[in-house]
């Protein structure tokens, strides 16, 4: 009997979470960043606004998708919508934090280790307003010390924390989020979490924001409320999903008499194949959309879809919309099973005209186009 083999892991490889290790899945996406709502968190200043997606296969094969900011492997920098393949012990960096993938009992971590060494510290980020104001505050103080002693030296030096407090104000609300109403913020969290193009606006018939437009699947429909919660903002998400915009153009198209069916070619186009269409009813049928589906910001026309009842035929069946037999004799004819008889000459169920049956072969024509079956 053998032990199952262990999962792969992602491993941090430097800075202070070095050695942390996540178990990987035989197959699917984990989501790499600064937000609370990934599956790999990094906190840090330098990953701020950074979102990656890493894809596996059940062959083994990995993929790094960059989705916000920009990450570093093998000395290039991949920015946002940008992929590469990644390789197992071959580290990807995002600021300045080194990772990689494989068997946590496999030697080859000593490689990797290596190479992450040559990884380039990011440099630490520019001082804050906090920061210049606690400064020039403290510099100001041991100046005023050197002036004044007692009571008179403690009254500046309340007053200096009063100016630092006052400078600190701005910052600190923006960071903790407390500028602005409930809809900025979650515009705010939205934007972060690669979630664009959403409006949130205050809802009006009940507490917390309203969530509106249009997102690429159903997962991230379920990712846009998850974002709402993590950011501690309350509402209610009515997004529509790419598929369901090309869904409603398929329908207004029926409505207005075409067969239809769409397809999604972006977050916001469909590509939409109809039956044939003059010109006036392309224009039309544009123009329909449009107005009932206005979340559609393209939409591209094929009139090329076969009618319904033209589609081509396969079997006998498919003409007689029955199950059906050809009966051999002078002259042969078509039986179906409930007793109708076709001879040629007549009229099929499929608007075809039955023109011969000759051996094994029945002649079908219909708008001027013959169609041979063989039984």
């Amino acid at each position: 009997m053998t032990d199952a083999p262990q999962p792969h892991v992602l491993r941090v490889l430097n800075g202070r979470l070095a050695g942390t290790e996540k178990a990987l899945p035989p197959a699917g996406t984990l989501s790499i960043g600064y937000q609370f709502w990934q599956d790999v968190v990094i906190r840090d200043p330098a990953t701020r606004g950074i979102a990656l997606d890493v894809s596996f296969d059940e062959t083994g094969a990995a993929q790094l998708v960059v989705l916000s900011g920009e990450a570093r492997l093998l000395g290039s920098t991949l920015g946002a919508g940008q992929t590469a393949l990644l390789p197992p012990y071959v580290p990807f960096s995002i600021g300045g934090v080194a990772l990689a993938w494989g068997d946590p009992a496999s030697a080859r971590w000593q490689e990797a280790g290596g190479l992450a060494a040559s990884v380039p510290a990011v440099p630490p980020p520019p001082p804050t307003i906090l920061d210049t104001a606690g400064a020039m505050v403290a510099t100001a103080g041991e100046r005023f010390a050197e002036l004044f002693t007692g009571k008179r030296a403690f009254a500046l030096s309340v007053a200096g924390l009063l100016l630092v407090g006052a400078t600190a104000a701005g910052p600190a609300v923006t960071l903790l989020g407390l500028r602005g109403n409930d809809a900025d913020r979650a515009e705010t969290a939205l934007d972060r979490a690669g979630l664009p193009g959403l409006a949130a606006v205050p809802d009006a018939t009940q507490q917390g924001v309203l969530v509106t437009g249009v997102v690429a699947t159903e997962a991230d429909r379920v990712r846009a409320q998850d974002v709402l919660r993590t950011a501690y903002v309350p509402g209610t998400v009515q997004v529509q999903t790419s598929q369901e915009l090309a869904q409603a153009s398929a329908d207004v198209a029926r409505i207005h008499g075409h067969d239809a069916v769409a397809t999604p070619i972006g977050r916001t186009s469909v590509e939409l194949r109809t039956t044939p269409l003059t010109g006036d009813d392309r224009t039309k049928l544009l123009d329909a959309v449009k107005a009932d589906v206005p979340a559609v910001s393209q939409v591209a026309i094929r009139d090329d879809l076969a009618p319904a009842d033209d589609a081509p035929l396969n079997s006998v069946q498919d003409a007689t919309k029955k199950v059906s037999t050809v009966v051999a004799g002078d002259p042969a004819y078509i039986a179906t099973a409930d007793g109708a008889h076709y001879f040629p000459g007549a009229m099929m169920p499929s608007g075809h005209k039955l023109v011969s049956i000759q051996g094994n072969t029945v002649l079908l024509e219909k708008n001027g186009r013959q169609t041979r079956l063989t039984f």
